[in-house]
C-alpha cells in the first residue's frame, strides 16, 4: 500500500476492464486482498507485483495447431518413427492466433501445426526440414 510500503499483502484479480482507456491506454483492475489487517481500507492506492502462479512451462502453438474433436483440446505430436499421436493438452489460454499450452507436451517434441483436421492418430508423416 503505499500508505505502508513496508507491509506486503497477498490478493487475487477480481476484474479487468475489457477495454483500455482512451486517453491512457490502461486497462482498469481490481484485485481482492486475501488476509487483510486493520491498515487496510476500501479504496486505497496500491503498487501491485504480479508473478506466475507457476513454473512449470508453456508452449505456444498456433491456434491451428489445437483441435477438438469433443473430448477436450488436443494436438497431433510426431513420434520418432513419423507416426502421429493424438494428444491430449490443457489450454492456459488463447491469444488471437496462439494457444498457450501448460501441460501434455514434453519439451522438445514435434507437434503438427497445419492441417490437423484432416490427419488421423497412426498415420505416417514425412518431417520438412527446418527453415
Amino acid at each position: 500500500m503505499w500508505s505502508g510500503p513496508q507491509r506486503r499483502y497477498r490478493a487475487h484479480l477480481r476484474e479487468l476492464s475489457p477495454q483500455a482507456d482512451e486517453t491512457t491506454r490502461t486497462y482498469a483492475a481490481r484485485f481482492t486482498i486475501e488476509d487483510p489487517d486493520d491498515l487496510v481500507a476500501l479504496g486505497m492506492t496500491a503498487t501491485v507485483v504480479l508473478s506466475r502462479g507457476t513454473e512449470a512451462p508453456i508452449a505456444r502453438l498456433p491456434l491451428a495447431a489445437v483441435m477438438n474433436r469433443g473430448r477436450g483440446p488436443s494436438v497431433y505430436v510426431v513420434d520418432n518413427a513419423s507416426e502421429l499421436e493424438l494428444r491430449p493438452v490443457t489450454v492456459a489460454s488463447f491469444t488471437g492466433d496462439t494457444a498457450l499450452i501448460s501441460s501434455g507436451l514434453d519439451g522438445g517434441e514435434r507437434v503438427v501445426t497445419l492441417g490437423v483436421q484432416k490427419l488421423d492418430a497412426g498415420e505416417k508423416v514425412r518431417i520438412l526440414d527446418e527453415r
